[in-house]
């Protein structure tokens, strides 16, 4: 190969790899957005079916009204699993490098392990803090009633 398109690999791999990155961040988000903007509308149609504020109290009072009311909480639950399950998985990537580091006796192991396990204790640091404020916020355990 010419030594003009070996400079073009990294570059276009770069710049490939971020668009990608971008793109999937921006995909999810609009998804998230739209399930929100749809269950907002769902459940406003549901509160201007009933006539008088009597009718929506009784409705809230019983096992639908109930599961209604449940919907954030289960939300909130979901995302603090989530971050839990992304700073294991991240913080044991981590110390798999740590471990070849050790046993290949390269230090070239050294900085994803360290990059991995940094990531995963903000992730476990980012879920404590998020689980703290949710049950600050709503007086009750995000895990509650599953």
């Amino acid at each position: 190969m010419d030594g003009s398109v070996l400079v073009w690999i990294p570059i276009i791999s770069i710049i490939g790899t971020s668009a990608t990155v971008v793109l999937i961040v921006l995909f999810v988000t609009r998804a998230r957005q739209r399930r929100a903007e749809m269950r907002s509308e769902v459940q406003m149609r549901l509160i201007d079916k009933f006539g008088s504020s009597a009718e929506f109290v009784k409705f809230l009072e019983s096992s639908a009204g109930l599961q209604f009311l449940e919907q954030p909480r289960r939300a909130s639950r979901d995302r603090a699993l989530g971050g839990l399950t992304a700073a294991l998985l991240c913080t044991f990537m981590g110390l798999a490098f740590f471990g070849c580091a050790l046993v290949y006796r390269d230090t070239g192991w050294y900085v994803p392990a360290f990059i991995l396990t940094g990531i995963g204790l903000a992730f476990f640091i980012s879920t404590a803090i998020s689980w703290r404020l949710t049950k600050q916020w709503t007086g009750t355990s995000p895990i509650a009633n599953p």
